[in-house]
């Protein structure tokens, strides 16, 4: 009966060990994702996103190893917000960081997969927070 207990009981330990780490996810930083939290607590929210991206993630803005960009510059030509493709990296200085929900960095075979062809460099999406439509604002009714 004692070996029984205690084999339940390390049992229950070593299950209590697998699950807490899930707590402490949301603060985890990921390499490829911004999120609104990180952006916030970035000291950076006053700033346009593309400030935010070069703090945080500088690879977002440039090629992976030995890729040059469609433009034959050094960062990835594709950018897309909201899910539309709306034109080179550039426009990030455009976008408030406090308007920015997430940004996400596609590799060139992620990209590619998702978009189709014409991400040799990567692509960087950004996801704007709801009410905010690319640099408009909506007003809510």
């Amino acid at each position: 009966m004692k070996r029984q207990v205690g084999v339940t009981a390390l049992a229950l330990a070593g299950f209590a060990i697998l699950v807490a780490p899930a707590t402490g996810v949301a603060q985890t930083k990921q390499r490829d994702l911004i999120t609104r939290e990180e952006i916030l607590n970035s000291g950076k929210k006053d700033q346009d996103i593309f400030q935010v991206i070069r703090a945080l993630r500088p690879h977002f803005l440039l090629p992976p190893r030995g890729v040059r960009s469609s433009t034959g510059g050094s960062r990835p030509s594709v950018l897309y917000v909201n899910g539309n493709r709306t034109g080179e990296l550039a426009q990030l200085r455009s976008i408030l960081a406090v308007d920015v929900f997430e940004v996400k960095y596609l590799d060139p075979s992620k990209a590619e997969n998702e978009f189709g062809i014409g991400h040799s460099g990567g692509a960087v999406l950004v996801t704007l927070v709801k009410g905010i439509k690319s640099n408009e604002r909506i007003v809510p009714p």
